[in-house]
């Protein structure tokens, strides 16, 4: 499961035009980053990737964040803008 989610996470990373490929070695931040981009108000989406159950049973959920399921991304992905910093999130 946990190259399945490496891999939905490497094509969103590979439709940016600014990266031109990724793999386990794809950029990582941490929470206290990310957090901090959230209080200076930078212009990110933060793309929550989780499953329908992982997503649905648990307390932790980020204000804001864009939703779309693994399955989903190869229909979706026009909806995240390439001019904006793509920050992908899944527990």
């Amino acid at each position: 499961m946990q190259r399945f989610y490496t891999s939905v996470i490497a094509i969103i990373f590979i439709m940016m035009p600014f990266i031109t490929a990724a793999d386990d070695s794809a950029p990582r931040i941490t929470k206290e980053t990310l957090k901090a981009k959230i209080e200076k108000g930078e212009d990110i989406i933060i793309l929550d990737v989780r499953t329908g159950m992982s997503y649905k049973d648990s307390n932790i959920k980020i204000k804001g964040a864009l939703r779309i399921p693994p399955e989903a991304v190869e229909v979706r992905y026009k909806e995240l803008p390439m001019d904006k910093e793509i920050i992908t999130y899944c527990t």
